[in-house]
């Protein structure tokens, strides 16, 4: 910032100079440059007026020119030339039930859109702070968190009852230019993580490694394709078998992605491996052989996905999953089934080397010039799991389909609606079975800047939802006054820039 404010003192000063200096001839020209201003200019227009001949140009007209300086251009340089960029996301929005207030269920199996009541934010600034000889240099910041939308005061602080809460979630140094080996290849430092492949549908991730620090390497060319590989520390707290008491294990992951390779028009491929490890003491290692503490048990993820972009505009992603131990488990979860190695960073249960596999299949298409279809389906099973709901050695089998088409009356107009049915059964090692089904079925119109509905923003949607809860046996959901159904209606507003 301090940067802006002294290049754009100095531009001032220099405008200020030629203002002076030109004032005669501005005089003289004026009235003709107002008129061809009134012509020419939009409104995100800044016009700037020089009587100096453009480069190059000697012709006898050369002598009084216009300059057009819009604000995107303006923005450019700020990002480019001065190398400041500020970008972030966030959703707000109201609503109501016909029971009290409105509350989520399975969203991640059920959908998100007329679903979700948090007030989420991500804010990220950049700042290049070296830029020579084809070497770049950049400091990171990015601030996430959530504000409640129950309550007028949104103050954080430690109060467990209290919804507001942010943190930091990258501090990072990024750099290119300085391997040897891969000079086009971004080098990181610090607190941050490889990208992450979202379900927007679904609000999880099939890809995230969440870290407290490391190092990586992104978009180095390797053969046909790029290469993505981080070491990332991920601690976390390991309990013991009756959850009163933890220790922190440090647990190192190494992940990597083979991306980008090209397959046919359109179609790319994506391969990737994940692995995480343990580097105990032997005070740690000696509670769980004699005080009671959970093992730890090194867990892995592998898989690989295509992505396709379609001719008349959409895309569609396909992806394949398998994973052991408590990646597994993260798997078996019905909901924010993002793959994590703990459950919300706390490490339990009897990991016995279980297997599970997840198939994804997520997108848009678009079946006429008015009419566009988004989906996400997921399958997902698994066999002798750690279940954080029916507990060790659990096999586990689930569905999950959201299908969202709608009618374009404009670029900046949809109507549509969103269906969501999942049904999940698990069988715990005693042979008791469970399940949890549902369905979700909203109605809604969309304000849009555009006609995709998983690739542009901001949009502001107006919202009915009915929630119908069929089973309830792996976490005892109920809505308000112990019903298994909702109605809600509200609106949301969703951007990022």
């Amino acid at each position: 910032m301090e940067l802006l404010e002294k290049d754009l003192r100095d531009t001032k000063k220099e405008l200020q100079y030629y203002k002076l200096k030109q004032e005669e001839d501005s005089r003289k020209n004026i009235s003709s440059i107002n008129e061809l201003s009134r012509q020419t200019t939009r409104p995100d227009e800044v016009i700037v007026t020089s009587t100096a001949p453009i480069s190059g140009d000697t012709s006898a007209n050369a002598s009084s020119q216009i300059a057009a300086i819009t604000m995107k251009d303006l923005s450019k340089f700020v990002k480019e030339d001065i190398g400041f960029n500020y970008s972030g996301y966030f959703r707000s929005g109201w609503g109501t039930s016909s029971q009290g207030s409105p509350k989520s269920w399975a969203i991640g199996s059920l959908g998100r859109l007329g679903n979700e009541y948090s007030n989420w934010f991500d804010l990220q600034i950049s700042q290049r702070v070296y830029n020579e000889g084809g070497k770049t240099v950049h400091a990171v910041v990015q601030l996430d968190g959530n504000v409640g939308q129950q309550y007028s005061a949104g103050w954080f602080g430690d109060n467990a009852y209290n919804e507001n809460f942010l943190q930091f979630s990258d501090l990072y140094v990024n750099t290119k230019g300085f391997l040897p080996f891969a000079p086009d290849a971004e080098f990181w430092v610090g607190k941050h993580q490889l990208p992450m492949y979202e379900i927007q549908m679904l609000d999880w991730k099939t890809q995230r490694t969440d870290g407290g620090g490391g190092l990586g390497v992104q978009n180095m060319k390797l053969g046909r394709g790029m290469l993505d590989v981080a070491l990332i520390r991920e601690d976390i707290d390991g309990y013991n078998q009756d959850l009163s008491q933890s220790q922190q294990l440090n647990i190192n992951t190494i992940d990597m992605r083979y991306k980008s390779i090209p397959l046919w028009d359109n179609a790319e491929l994506m391969v990737n491996g994940r692995y995480a490890m343990a580097n105990q003491s032997d005070y740690q290692h000696n509670n769980e052989d004699q005080n009671g503490y959970y093992q730890w048990k090194d867990t892995w993820m592998f898989g690989t996905a295509l992505k396709q972009k379609f001719d008349g505009g959409g895309f569609n992603e396909f992806s394949i999953l398998v994973a052991n131990n408590s990646l597994a488990s993260s798997f078996a979860r019905y909901s924010g089934s993002s793959p994590y190695t703990s459950f919300n960073g706390r490490y339990y249960g009897e990991h016995s080397g279980g297997t599970a596999l997840r198939v994804v299949s997520q997108g848009e298409a678009y079946l006429r010039d008015d009419i566009i279809v988004a989906n996400a389906l997921v399958y997902s099973r698994g066999e002798d799991v750690y279940s954080y709901e029916t507990g060790a050695h659990t096999d586990f089998e689930s569905v999950r389909v959201v299908v969202r088409p709608a009618y374009i009356w404009s670029k900046f107009n949809q109507t549509g609606i969103e269906v969501g049915y999942f049904n999940q059964k698990n069988k715990n090692q005693f042979g008791d079975a469970f399940t949890e089904a549902g369905y979700k079925t909203t109605l809604y119109h969309a304000f849009k800047v555009d006609t995709s509905m998983l690739t542009s923003r901001p949009e502001i949607r107006f919202y009915a939802t009915y929630i119908h809860e069929l089973n309830n046996e792996l976490d005892n959901f109920s809505f308000a006054d112990e019903k298994n159904d909702q109605l809600a209606v509200g609106a949301q507003a969703e951007i990022w820039w």
